[in-house]
């Protein structure tokens, strides 16, 4: 019996841990996409701005890119760009599989991930688009948007089928306060 209740203890501690080191954002950040979209960059600007920092992004990042770098938090933005995946050589299929990847290596690495759609209704156009957020949003913490990218309501109503908190930016520049002020 004794050893029951000793398990139990030990699960439960280990569950609070993990929530506790789940529920801040914290620095170092790394930010890629999920469709060679500028969001990453513009992400990465917003949190540099916001103080959280250092914030790295690369478009390409991969799983192996992580290993023991030492980030605490990677964000990927999603919403795909055709100009910018000809431009890298890739397409919506290969950044999917990039991205599932890196998720997997990051939460091996102990990181929180965000999934973010920062690029409003223009990134929700095509296939593509929807591929990449169905792709990213279900492996994620949490979900950060900004308000223009939910104007139909869409993200409201995903992040509550996904069981996922809904955090909301004015707009892109605003994202770091955003984040910023979750921490608090």
């Amino acid at each position: 019996m004794k050893k029951a209740v000793w398990g139990f203890f030990m699960i439960a501690a280990v569950l609070l841990a993990a929530a506790g080191a789940w529920a801040a954002v914290e620095p170092p950040l790394v930010i890629t996409t999920c469709g060679q979209s500028p969001g990453a960059v513009m992400a990465k600007m917003s949190c540099l701005q916001a103080k959280l920092s250092p914030t790295e992004s690369d478009n390409q990042l991969s799983a192996e890119g992580i290993k023991g770098k030492g980030y605490k938090t990677l964000m990927v933005t999603t919403g795909t760009s055709l100009k910018g995946m000809g431009a890298a050589g890739t397409d919506v299929d290969k950044e999917i599989d990039r991205v599932r990847a890196l998720i997997e290596a990051a939460r091996a690495e102990g990181m929180m991930v965000i999934g973010a759609h920062i690029e409003g209704m223009a990134r929700r156009t095509d296939a593509s688009d929807e591929a990449s957020i169905k792709a990213v949003m279900p492996l994620a913490d949490m979900i950060l948007i900004v308000a223009d990218s939910d104007k139909d309501g869409f993200f409201t109503t995903y992040a509550k089928e996904l069981n996922k908190p809904l955090l909301v930016a004015k707009d892109a520049l605003g994202v770091g306060a955003t984040l910023a002020a979750y921490n608090k």
